[in-house]
């Protein structure tokens, strides 16, 4: 064979075996097992895409996880952040009592001696959740108030709620109390963990607000403090409670504490409705029936989900 011959074979086989033979041309090898690797299966940058001229800056920091400083100290401080307290009373259930009978404004006892009156509806029945209102008299007396429930509550809309009510010159500061009549008639009757609601007025004030804002806050869905005579403010925010309740006072003439109360409701994440405080008819004036019949109203329908 001519040698001209042969050195063009050995050309033409060079051009085709030399990238072969130059590791690094046209491939990239695999760390671990030093085979070769085409280029095109290699994983993206873990940014994606990077748009031409972007900065290093761009570039994540954290080789573990890669995700930058923020993002990280973000995953943390969720992972950190304190589980939702547990509500008591449990959402969306009820109490389950049973044996308690029909009520038309009766004298009750508790186990522990607490005396109250209850009005039980006649369309009551057992195994069915029912709202509770709980309230703490006046002057008038437990009796008094009674009477004044018997003769409004179908009107103010809570005519098929369970009505408790404590004598706010017997019981006056007394939240235990209002706690005891709360577990008596939890056990009784079929009460609607979501639908209790808390009234206080005059005399009762220094009770309904350790009661309501104190003791038994996560039981009560909404809270009104009538015609008050002085003022206090949650002990829990709505996060530490587990939800938000709602909350107004009628002043019946008190407008500071009323404005302390409301504010302090307010400051803690409770649900406000304006007015709030109440300044409709009777605002101004203590023991006024117009303001009495207004915050049985504002309870109707309150819920704590």
């Amino acid at each position: 064979m001519p040698i001209s011959r042969n050195i063009a074979l050995l050309t033409v086989s060079l051009v085709f075996l030399l990238p072969l033979l130059l590791p690094g041309a046209g491939c990239s090898t695999d760390r671990d097992r030093g085979t070769p690797v085409p280029d095109s299966a290699l994983a993206p940058d873990a940014t994606g895409p990077r748009d031409a001229g972007a900065s290093d800056s761009a570039v994540p920091r954290d080789g573990a996880t890669g995700l930058d400083a923020s993002t990280d100290s973000a995953r943390d401080a969720a992972m950190d952040a304190p589980a939702p307290p547990a509500v008591e009373p449990p959402f969306g259930a009820s109490s389950g009592g049973t044996g308690g009978g029909a009520a038309r404004g009766d004298a009750k006892t508790t186990g522990g001696g607490v005396r109250y009156n209850l009005i039980v509806p006649a369309g009551y029945v057992a195994g069915r959740a029912t709202p509770l209102v709980i309230a703490y008299s006046g002057t008038e007396g437990a009796a008094g108030m009674t009477s004044n429930m018997l003769m409004v509550a179908d009107f103010a809309g809570l005519g098929d709620a369970i009505i408790a009510v404590l004598d706010g010159v017997d019981y006056r500061g007394d939240g235990t109390a209002g706690g005891a009549v709360i577990d008596d008639l939890r056990g009784r009757y079929d009460i609607d963990n979501d639908r209790t609601t808390l009234f206080s007025e005059s005399a009762g004030t220094t009770a309904g607000l350790a009661l309501g804002l104190q003791l038994r806050q996560s039981y009560f869905a909404a809270y009104w403090a009538n015609d008050v005579n002085a003022s206090g403010t949650p002990a829990m925010n709505a996060a530490a409670i587990g939800f938000a309740p709602w909350g107004n006072a009628g002043p019946g003439g008190d407008f500071p504490d009323a404005n302390t109360i409301v504010a302090g409701m307010r400051d803690a994440g409770y649900r406000i409705e304006e007015p709030a405080p109440y300044d409709g008819p009777g605002a101004g004036t203590h023991g006024d029936t117009q303001q009495f019949i207004a915050g049985l109203q504002w309870l109707v329908g309150r819920s704590r989900r």
